[in-house]
């Protein structure tokens, strides 16, 4: 576990050790910066200024990135638990120790493979006792140690060795997987884990605490990618409590850790990180772990539900990604102020709708209002476009037109500038991307948590770049200057100002010079990508026409009033403080971090290209035309959507044909009408569940 002796130690509490730990942490945090767009930070003024923290963060869904976030926004020097195994490698042993990581042995990598394989003869009569085919289990194994199944199915402690080919667990393996396959008439593999002393480990987390430093841990045990926390494990609270045991007057504080991501595997995405209450250690329970044997358990264990519901205060958790989908989109539809809400305030009013969604999901008005959101997110999908742009499209085609090619040249002027920068790291964004792909369908083979394994995607992104970046524009460099000492006849008259630099010289310019072309494409690329969002939706009211795109605006405002309302009308009756904790007041300190000169430029640029398009705005008029909808008659929340059927139909319409389909004068004769839930006479429901006549423009007949 210890270093090896050819390793510099840097364990000791130096002034040496925290120069280096500072270093690293500045040189990581740039470069994890770098990936992201924007990373929010909540809360982070209850994070006590002094005193032993452990920071118990979920979910982990990143693994080499979580930690490297915290290390961003803690305000404290925070140190890690690292497998033992990882700090026996070279590199990342080497950034471990700088890093003061404090490393901890874990049976799976101390795991071998056993001979043979064991099956269970009788689970009912002799649950514990194991048979062995080809085994030798007098050699191998010892009383201690532990037996695991493949893809952690299941493991057991040996409790008595009677034979080579019989054992008997001290413990009943009474997992599904387990019994699967262990009940096989062949048997299974298995793997035999010594048992480890974990004591070594336990004396650095105290010594560390007694200093007054900060530990971070992932509770979960690893990373994965789904939309709940997995179930926490008790080292956290095992810590805790004995180093409070140890030293009463510790004073140590638990800080659950929020990490929510806005697609965690992309680059230049965001993520957000929540600081909850701290958490002190009650004084009865330190007494109970005192006690040991059951009463030590006790302990760890209501210490345990006291962080898991301190970590659900600043988490996302949904049984699944279509309740979070769902979730979201509500977030999206409802209007708790006429401003834009930052990342923070999103996340925080996520968090409360799917505590509210939890209690109020089986309300008759709740199901309809699902369904009608489920409907417009089917729609939206059909037009191709997000919720966020369906604004654009309460224009004309007049002012949908001026901006289309308003935003196309501005496409054109930020490709050309980004267009070099791009071609220089098309390899970097192929191999990252398949090695990243490659290494998430190996983990997700591994793992039985995991559902897409793009929990590890993040990480091999940054990795192999870290690599392959700084190689490849040192061979752009090298070439460079190869290409100025050998210049053809045709060159020689632009690089003749630079023949007599040394060729060193002419290395570092490029250098510089590639790098600058990559930040000039990382800055306008970003905008680009922006605008070539905004385009599709311009381009649907140019075909359409503002009369078909209106249902879709209308179906968008009515369906916001009502989450609206209903929302204002149950929210107290969750949170008492509703009316005075409103997103816009209480919901944290709101800082956001950016990569501040990047983010500066592209927003003085976008600010530019605003500016234009207000100006064509008051050419063409004051403002756009907003249509005045029917009052909606009836009962609240009377809605007829189009079936799900009617949008698999609609889905089968080719765009060639749903761009050329004959009028309706000519539908009679040349072919067959598809009809929208609509009436014998041809009337078609309208966004408020009233019938509106059917388009005259043929938009849904088939010919």
């Amino acid at each position: 576990m210890s270093p090896k002796n050819d390793a510099p130690d840097w364990t000791e509490d130096t002034a040496q050790n925290f120069l280096i730990y500072d270093l690293f942490r500045a040189f990581w945090t740039r470069i994890v910066g770098l990936f992201f767009r924007e990373v929010a930070v909540r809360n982070s003024h209850l994070i006590p200024k002094s005193g032993p923290i452990i920071f118990v963060v979920a979910p982990h869904h990143n693994q080499f990135v979580d930690p490297i976030i915290l290390l961003m926004h803690a305000s404290r020097r925070v140190y890690y638990l690292a497998a033992a195994a990882s700090m026996r490698r070279k590199f990342i042993g080497f950034y471990g120790r700088c890093l003061r990581g404090i490393p901890v042995e874990r049976q799976q990598d101390l795991a071998k493979s056993g001979a043979g394989k064991i099956r269970l003869d009788d689970r009912y009569a002799e649950p514990t006792l194991i048979t062995g085919i080809n085994t030798r289990f007098t050699e191998q194994l010892k009383v201690g140690m532990k037996i695991l199944l493949p893809k952690n199915a299941g493991q057991a402690r040996v409790d008595e060795i009677i034979s080579d080919t019989q054992l008997r667990t001290s413990n009943e393996m009474k997992e599904l997987e387990a019994l699967e396959a262990l009940t096989q008439s062949e048997g299974t593999p298995y793997k035999i884990a010594p048992h480890i002393d974990q004591d070594e480990m336990y004396r650095a987390v105290y010594q560390r605490l007694n200093n007054g430093e900060c530990i971070g841990i992932f509770p979960e045990g690893g990373s994965h990618d789904r939309t709940e926390m997995l179930p926490l494990k008790a080292g956290a609270t095992i810590m805790a409590l004995g180093a409070t045991a140890a030293n009463p007057e510790l004073g140590l504080k638990i800080v659950p850790t929020g990490l929510n991501y806005f697609h965690p595997s992309k680059f230049r995405s965001r993520a957000v990180i929540d600081f909850g209450q701290p958490i002190d250690i009650p004084a009865d329970l330190v007494e109970k772990y005192r006690q040991g044997g059951d009463a030590k358990r006790q302990a760890c264990n209501e210490l345990l539900e006291v962080v898991t519901d301190g970590l659900k205060q600043v988490t996302l958790n949904t049984p699944d990604y279509e309740t979070l989908k769902l979730i979201q989109a509500g977030r999206r539809l409802y209007q708790p102020t006429q401003h834009s809400l930052t990342m923070a305030q999103q996340v925080e009013l996520t968090r409360r709708f799917i505590k509210g969604y939890n209690v109020y999901r089986d309300l008759p008005e709740v199901k309809e209002l699902r369904d009608r959101v489920e409907d417009y997110n089917m729609q939206l999908r059909y037009y191709g476009i997000r919720d966020h742009q369906v604004e654009t499209m309460q224009i004309g085609r007049a002012q949908a037109g001026a901006l289309f090619l308003w935003r196309l040249l501005w496409l054109l002027i930020m490709g050309l500038v980004a267009l070099p920068g791009i071609v220089l790291n098309i390899p970097v964004f192929i191999v990252t991307g398949v090695v990243s792909k490659r290494k998430a369908k190996a983990a997700l083979a591994a793992s039985t948590v995991k559902v897409r394994a793009r929990d590890v995607i993040a990480t091999w992104k940054i990795l192999i770049a870290l690599v392959l970046v700084p190689l490849l524009y040192s061979v752009y460099s090298v070439l460079a200057a190869v290409f100025v000492r050998r210049a053809p006849v045709w060159a020689q008259p632009y690089t003749a100002s630079v023949m007599g630099w040394p060729s060193f010289a002419i290395y570092l310019c490029s250098w510089a010079l590639v790098s600058l072309m990559s930040y000039t494409a990382l800055v306008f690329g970003e905008q680009a990508i922006d605008i070539v969002k905004s385009i599709r939706p311009l381009f649907l009211t140019l075909i359409l026409g503002q009369e078909h795109t209106d249902l879709l605006v209308a179906q968008r405002e009515d369906l916001s009033n009502d989450i609206t309302e209903l929302v204002n009308e149950l929210g107290p009756k969750i949170y008492p403080e509703f009316s005075t904790t409103r997103v816009q007041d209480h919901l944290g300190d709101d800082k956001t971090t950016h990569s501040s000169i990047i983010n500066e430029s592209a927003d003085a640029f976008h600010r530019k290209m605003r500016l234009g398009e207000q100006a064509i705005r008051q050419r063409i008029g004051n403002s756009a035309r907003k249509t005045k909808y029917p009052t909606r008659s009836g009962p609240k929340y009377k809605f007829n959507p189009p079936t799900p059927s009617t949008m698999d139909q609609l889905n089968s319409i080719s765009p060639l044909e749903f761009l050329i389909s004959p009028s309706t004068e000519d539908a009679g004769t040349s072919g067959r009408k598809l009809r929208l839930n609509g009436d014998s006479q041809g009337n078609v429901p309208s966004a408020t569940g009233t019938s509106t006549p059917e388009p005259q423009k043929g938009l849904f007949d088939i010919s």
